[in-house]
């Protein structure tokens, strides 16, 4: 039998290459608006230009990544399809977990990449007499707040680590709630039309997909309302907020999860 880990390896490897091709795409994309912008009249002004490449850096990469949000979940349903990945001697819940959790981890590889560009993107600001000037100021009163004692409590007040990290866990779910609804339209469509005869198929399929995607966005819109009630900076709403929204969309993961893998195990094969 496969092992998780190293089905997760080669599932990552190969979902590595979009995020190498995106964030090279993001860079050179970046560097050329950047220079126009430099070099036009109507671009940054005179005092923006050395920040132009970071600032370009920074606009591109929401696109990079829903990008890469639609190029993983094609992948992924590539792989659920494919015969040669369907032959790996492993459950077919480890391959569900495997292939979304690769798909979830390059994702947030992507992001680092981003932000390491935007870092050194960033230094040739430092060439700006403007720029240096601002960060010693900065750095000055972060000193005088430092010393007076209270700066880390203003951190933290601003700054809570408790709805930090419930923020990053209800990102996660939701990134497994949106390859889950992916994962569970193709599978049951797929599923639904292979039991229906062969003519008139594909209409059959657009129509099931359709009412499917009817009952997720209602199921989103109800999550989307309990979402409304969190309160960020205020510490017992907020948390509690984010802890029944956690606790929906876990939920919602492992039902749409089980069915999905109770999909490939029984009636999807790969081709």
């Amino acid at each position: 039998m496969t092992t998780f880990k190293a089905l997760f390896n080669q599932m990552g490897k190969k979902k590595r290459r979009s995020v190498y091709l995106l964030a090279l795409l993001q860079l050179v994309a970046a560097s050329i608006f950047a220079l126009w912008g430099i070099l036009s009249n109507g671009g940054f002004s005179n005092s923006d230009k050395p920040i132009a490449w970071s600032v370009m850096i920074c606009t591109f990469a929401p696109l990079a990544d829903m990008a890469y949000v639609v190029l993983s979940a094609w992948q992924n349903e590539k792989e659920y399809s494919s015969q040669t990945w369907r032959l790996v001697p492993i459950s077919s819940s480890k391959f569900y977990l495997a292939n979304i959790s690769s798909a979830i981890v390059n994702g947030l590889y992507l992001v680092l990449i981003q932000i390491g560009m935007g870092i050194i993107t960033f230094l040739p600001a430092f060439l700006s007499k403007d720029v240096r000037t601002n960060i010693w100021e900065i750095n000055r009163a972060l000193s005088k707040e430092i010393h007076a004692g209270d700066f880390w409590q203003k951190f933290s007040d601003s700054f809570p680590i408790g709805e930090i990290l419930s923020a990053f866990l209800a990102f996660l779910l939701f990134a497994i709630l949106v390859y889950s609804m992916v994962t569970m339209l193709n599978l049951s469509s797929r599923t639904i039309t292979d039991f229906l005869p062969d003519k008139h198929s594909k209409l059959i399929r657009f129509v099931i997909m359709i009412i499917l995607i009817f009952i997720f966005i209602v199921l989103t819109n109800n999550l989307g309302s309990l979402l409304n009630q969190v309160r960020w900076g205020e510490t017992t709403n907020s948390l509690i907020g984010f802890a029944e929204s956690n606790v929906m969309m876990a939920l919602i993961d492992i039902i749409l999860g089980s069915i999905n893998v109770w999909l490939l195990k029984n009636f999807h094969e790969g081709k």
